[in-house]
């Protein structure tokens, strides 16, 4: 818009219904904060349903592992506790 079509458009303007330019400022500023917090809302929920879909991928894939191969899986349990109980009596 050119300067003198926002002149008379603002000349068109009804003196009355017109607001302060720093309530209109501040109006401007609360929509665009409302618009960042509905954005941010958004991209969340999408993070959160991708990490849901992730963990239950993730878990099906653990109990498939888990039914095909017990022994390992017992095995890798077991040395998971022995390390981690060694790395316990070491710090306490």
């Amino acid at each position: 818009m050119t300067k003198t079509a926002a002149t008379k458009q603002f000349a068109n303007a009804d003196p009355a219904s017109e607001k302060p330019s720093g309530e209109r400022l501040a109006d401007r500023a609360k929509d665009q904060a409302q618009e960042a917090v509905e954005q941010a809302q958004e991209h969340l929920q999408a993070g959160i349903s991708y990490g849901k879909g992730e963990i239950d991928r993730l878990t099906s894939q653990s109990r498939d592992f888990i039914r095909k191969n017990p022994g390992l899986a017992v095995a890798g349990a077991l040395g998971a506790g022995v390390l981690l109980g060694l790395a316990l009596r070491r710090r306490y």
